[in-house]
């Protein structure tokens, strides 16, 4: 590779860097709670019980759950591709980006018998090398606020409560039938 393809490279590099860093605008708290925060209808066993089933589908792995606080605490590994890794390696000498890992915490608040707060923390902390001769770690580490991820998880919770009560009802039929 000459000199003046080496240039182009990095400053392709450069400005694809640079698009990646485009600031959002900053939330207020309560517009963070508004993405980040729903009131489900059901029991609250239900409901716990329920956000514990869409976490494992999505295949996160569960590291902490505490019914009687309401705290549920998981996280999924998102390894980057082996074929970008090994073009990083190639390009750079060294693996800037290995993949991300997605750190969800939920807390389950009983407003009354049959409705609880659910509020959902997502952050995201990529890892990888910073240089040729640094270790590998976390390089950013920043909290996930796109609604349309928010709405699609509360979603699928109020989905999966639902299906859990149409067993439970179903049960309950079985049961005064016989």
């Amino acid at each position: 590779m000459n000199k003046k393809q080496k240039l182009i490279i990095l400053l392709l590099f450069i400005i694809f860097l640079l698009s990646g860093c485009a600031t959002a605008p900053k939330l207020s708290p309560m517009q963070k709670r508004a993405i980040t925060t729903r009131i489900i209808e059901g029991g609250y066993d239900n409901i716990f019980r329920s956000i514990l089933t869409v976490l494992q589908d999505q295949g996160y792995i569960i590291k902490n759950t505490d019914m009687n606080t309401g705290l549920i605490h998981s996280t999924i590994d998102r390894e980057t591709a082996f074929g970008s890794q090994f073009a990083q390696a190639l390009f750079f000498g060294y693996v800037a980006d290995k993949g991300s890992e997605i750190d969800v915490s939920i807390m389950v608040n009983k407003v009354n018998e049959s409705k609880s707060e659910v509020r959902i923390n997502m952050q995201e902390a990529k890892y990888g090398q910073s240089s040729k001769w640094s270790g590998s770690g976390k390089q950013n580490v920043k909290q996930i606020l796109d609604t349309e991820i928010y709405n699609s998880i509360f979603n699928e919770i109020q989905i999966e409560v639902k299906r859990r009560e149409a067993l439970e009802q179903g049960d309950n039929s079985i049961d005064n039938n016989n």
